[in-house]
């Protein structure tokens, strides 16, 4: 009976270890020279900001996205001055309030990865949830990826305090 208990505990065991390495979860990591600099668990429909200073008109932009079946999607911007160049009929509506321009139900699919210059003095910022902002160095690249990771690696680096 012992001997059942230890076979039974064991295969337990293994299996849970197993699940660390096949058992997916959906991630948004934020890469710069293909290195890992941040990863967010995310669910369908969380979102995150793309928040920036415009280097011609020096005022805050920023561009709202989701995450919709695997993918980032562009669902609406605002910014403070309406000039040349920017479309004047993007998503379902554009209104004006506390002095920004709003443009919504833009629906633009954007993919699995969003790539991100960054300029010498435009301030870029990744913003997730309602208490992360990250800072992105200015003349960069960026990526931020939606992408599948074993359980294991994901919780490695949750442990490390390099998910928020």
């Amino acid at each position: 009976m012992k001997q059942t208990y230890l076979v039974v505990g064991v295969i337990v065991i293994f299996s849970a270890a197993l699940s660390l390495f096949f058992v997916k979860v959906e991630a948004l990591g934020i890469y710069s020279n293909q290195e890992l600099i941040r990863l967010f668990r995310v669910e369908e429909g969380d979102g995150f900001t793309i928040s920036w200073t415009h280097s011609v008109e020096k005022e805050t932009w920023e561009e709202m996205f989701v995450i919709e079946s695997g993918t980032i999607e562009l669902t609406s911007t605002r910014f403070k001055t309406f000039g040349a160049g920017v479309p004047n009929d993007t998503g379902d509506e554009t209104y004006l309030k506390d002095g920004w321009v709003y443009m919504t139900g833009i629906s633009q699919r954007i993919g699995k990865q969003l790539a991100i210059r960054t300029g010498k003095s435009t301030n870029h910022r990744f913003i997730y949830g309602k208490d992360t902002t990250l800072s992105l160095e200015s003349q960069k690249a960026y990526q931020v990826k939606v992408q599948k990771v074993p359980l294991g690696q994901y919780i490695a680096i949750y442990w490390r305090g390099e998910e928020r």
